[in-house]
């Protein structure tokens, strides 16, 4: 007995050995596969790293190139603009670039649709195509209001052309990445008259004139367009084309629509309530020869008040350049002038002594009156002293896409 359970012994030892042998062998077979995962996973998340600092890097050059056209597509830009010298051109596209990588993106300089600009920043590496936005018939698509609601969208017929811009940017390792956006400037504030209003509407006073002729060129438009009547009181002038009164008229403009279209550039911001302020400054029209000429200014603000479902009153020598916005009503009271546009959502009420002058044009969602005892109110429509308040901001996006080469 005690000699098989000394043979087991022996023969045991040798497996215990073996098994420990084994066993190291295994640990250390897979602590060299985990070094190697280890190392591969690590190589791996430095390359994703490099290539997410490349990728980041060329759509920064792409993006910068988007702007470089913005920019310079912007009427008055001062870095070298670039020019839409065939407004009606289907063809037309410009290049921003070098003539190389123009060239490879479709630049024939034998073309004469064709134009190249130089980039504003030579050190980045990108080439920019601009072409005109065409519907499926091959026409230019606009962004403008077309339906006269106060609301631009695409149509073409009215507004402002729409750009087409694309952007490729690339690296010195030759990784590339191609944006493109829609954009447009902005278009005129719609005016179909010097004063659209949407209730019943007071004209009176001998010395009160509201004129729809064009004083600043030759788009002529009714004096005054309602879509309810107008009541004349004490003999006004009002004179217009192709009427100088148009009333119960289907155009259904959307003035708060219109204010929103504007908040983000607001210069001068107001939350009021029932508030009477005087001698307030938002710029100095130049007046003209008379109360009944257009005045003129080449400042541009955008002044909003919010009354809180009130009124604000505006009195003794108030003026203004720019874009008057008032959610609620408005009340002037003694001498006004302002150029440019005035929207209102409610009522707008004009009383006292002093002048009144509106050169651009003026819209109210509510009642209008103009009360003109011991004073006059000018309302006198100037087409650029409306258009010239959106001519010379910057192009807004309308569209933006990340395409993949």
């Amino acid at each position: 007995m005690k000699a098989r359970l000394f043979m087991k012994q022996i023969l045991k030892v040798p497996d215990e050995k073996g098994a420990v042998l084994i066993t190291g062998l295994l640990l250390i077979l897979v602590l060299t596969i985990l070094s190697m995962a280890a190392m591969m996973s690590t190589a791996t998340e430095l390359k994703i790293a490099a290539n997410d600092r490349t990728s980041k890097r060329v759509f920064y050059v792409s993006e910068a190139g988007l702007e470089d056209a913005r920019s310079r597509l912007q009427t008055g830009s001062s870095g070298f603009p670039i020019y839409d010298s065939q407004f009606s051109n289907p063809g037309w596209m410009a290049f921003v670039g070098t003539e190389e990588k123009s060239t490879e993106n479709g630049f024939q300089i034998e073309n004469s649709n064709h134009v190249r600009y130089d980039q504003l920043n030579p050190s980045s590496n990108y080439v920019v195509s601009v072409s005109h936005k065409l519907d499926g018939s091959g026409s230019i698509l606009r962004w403008g209001d077309s339906n006269d609601d106060g609301i631009p969208e695409e149509n073409t017929t009215v507004g402002k052309n729409i750009f087409v811009i694309t952007s490729e940017g690339y690296d010195s390792n030759g990784a590339s990445k191609p944006l493109r956006i829609e954009a447009a400037q902005v278009p005129d504030i719609t005016a179909p008259a010097a004063l659209y209003t949407k209730a019943h509407t007071t004209i009176q006073g001998t010395s009160t004139w509201v004129m729809g002729m064009d004083h600043c060129g030759s788009s002529h438009v009714p004096g005054v367009l309602t879509m309810a009547d107008v009541g004349t009181n004490g003999n006004p002038h009002v004179t217009g084309s192709p009427s100088a009164i148009v009333e119960h008229s289907p155009k259904n403009i959307d003035i708060q629509a219109m204010m929103g279209r504007f908040k983000k550039s607001i210069t001068n911001s107001y939350n009021v309530n029932s508030a009477t302020l005087t001698g307030m400054t938002w710029g100095t029209p130049v007046a003209g020869p008379s109360q009944q000429d257009a005045t003129n200014c080449t400042e541009r603000n955008i002044v909003h008040f919010n009354t809180n479902s009130t009124y604000v009153k505006l009195n003794a020598q108030t003026s203004g350049c720019g874009i008057l916005m008032v959610e609620g009503d408005l009340a002037v009271h003694g001498g006004f002038t302002w150029y440019g546009v005035v929207l209102v959502t409610g009522s707008i009420t004009f009383t006292g002594g002093g002048g009144k002058n509106v050169t651009g044009a003026m819209l109210a969602g509510g009642t209008v009156s103009a009360d003109l005892v011991g004073g006059d109110a000018n309302i006198v429509y100037c087409s650029s002293a409306v258009g010239n308040q959106t001519q010379y901001m910057p192009l807004i996006t309308l569209r933006w896409v990340e395409l993949f080469s």
